[in-house]
């Protein structure tokens, strides 16, 4: 099937071009009027059935000897239009949802997600698990989506432990806590703390000030010639916090780890911090942009700036991480909490913000210590 995008100054004059390129035989899968630099326009998505005899180009094709620009901007249009089929079909597959299948229980949490900015895929995805057992808990069956892994030594064993993220959502604030709750719970532990945003001045003087201030070592990595001289010293060190840099859209941060030499390095753990204010269409491309095979957890910060947490779920979906941990505020001390279940419940359904916690989250395992489980249901 060929699917293809047309726009026009109105519906009469899209449906004129579709007829055109692709015949009386297009389906139309979706009319939408729209507004972009202040010009309404019509913008219609159309299908055709490709015969097998015809050459119809394909993605590759069309992406080869072209421009950068303008493999990029394919690239882009072809994603639109993606995006474009697959909210026909979630429409499509939520008009046939009937909430009287469920109980007055579980129609009520549905409501109350969908509300909160959960999209329509997961609420699909729940609907056909409760509605199979109108006594199922919706807690449970949330749980099959939003993962929680606690931010513990024995559950991220790795000795690099890196945060990333875009800029502001408080990278180097938690880099600190995590360092500093480390050194109180095992004072002789050998913490070392590690720049790799060394272009913003602001972090890296907050940093090196902690680190001066605590007895912790201090390293700036500025290309693979540094990373490799951190290695050469690996044994030093029982914990290694790592700083990474945020990107400006279109690069992408597995690419920054290659070009490190950290993308094939087994004693590195990656957590992502986001917030659950952002947009949907940013929170996807900052998921596209800084996900990477060493990602092993999402860490959600400036909770008590946010008026909606439906997101922290969207992204559970989109990439299959668990929650580790949820920060509420800007402060150093007690500002990290651990995510357990129930907390995460009462953030979704309440809004109640996660209490402060004095635990320390990434000391050095110790002997004997119970390894917790890699997700947690709701009863």
């Amino acid at each position: 099937m060929r699917v293809k995008t047309f726009r026009g100054k109105n519906t009469k004059a899209v449906l004129e071009q579709v007829k055109r390129e692709l015949g009386p035989e297009a389906i139309i899968l979706s009319t939408q009027s729209r507004r972009e630099n202040g010009i309404c326009f019509c913008e219609v998505m159309a299908a055709v059935e490709q015969d097998a005899g015809q050459d119809a180009p394909s993605a590759t094709q069309s992406l080869a000897g072209g421009s950068p620009a303008s493999e990029a901007e394919d690239v882009m249009s072809l994603k639109r239009e993606w995006s474009q089929i697959k909210d026909v079909l979630l429409g499509l597959a939520g008009d046939r949802m009937d909430l009287s299948l469920l109980s007055p229980r579980q129609q009520q949490g549905l409501r109350f997600l969908e509300e909160d900015g959960v999209e329509r895929q997961v609420i699909i995805r729940l609907f056909a698990r409760l509605s199979r057992d109108r006594h199922a808990s919706l807690l449970q069956s949330l749980g099959e989506v939003v993962g929680v892994r606690p931010l513990t030594p024995g559950a991220y064993p790795q000795k690099i432990q890196a945060l990333s993220g875009p800029s502001g959502v408080g990278k180097t604030t938690q880099l600190v806590r995590m360092a500093l709750a480390c050194q109180k719970a095992t004072p002789k532990a050998g913490i070392c703390l590690v720049n790799a945003d060394c272009d913003r001045g602001k972090g890296r003087l907050l940093l090196k000030h902690y680190a001066q201030l605590s007895g912790m070592a201090y390293r700036e990595v500025h290309g693979r010639d540094d990373v490799q001289s951190l290695l050469g010293e690996f044994t030093r060190f029982d914990r290694v916090f790592m700083d990474l840099p945020s990107l400006p859209r279109g690069e992408r941060l597995s690419d920054s780890l290659a070009v490190l030499g950290l993308s094939n390095l087994s004693e590195l753990a990656v957590h992502l911090l986001l917030s659950p204010h952002y947009a949907p269409a940013q929170m996807r491309i900052f998921l596209d942009t800084y996900k990477t095979a060493k990602t092993v957890s999402l860490i959600w910060t400036k909770l008590d700036e946010a008026c909606t947490f439906g997101s922290m779920v969207n992204a559970a979906e989109h990439t299959g991480l668990p929650a580790s941990a949820l920060v509420r505020g800007p402060g150093l001390k007690d500002a990290l909490a651990l995510t357990e279940s129930m907390a995460l419940w009462k953030l979704l359904f309440k809004h109640e913000l996660p209490a402060a916690r004095s635990e320390a989250p990434h000391a050095p395992a110790r002997r004997g210590a119970r390894k917790p489980a890699s997700r947690t249901a709701a009863a």
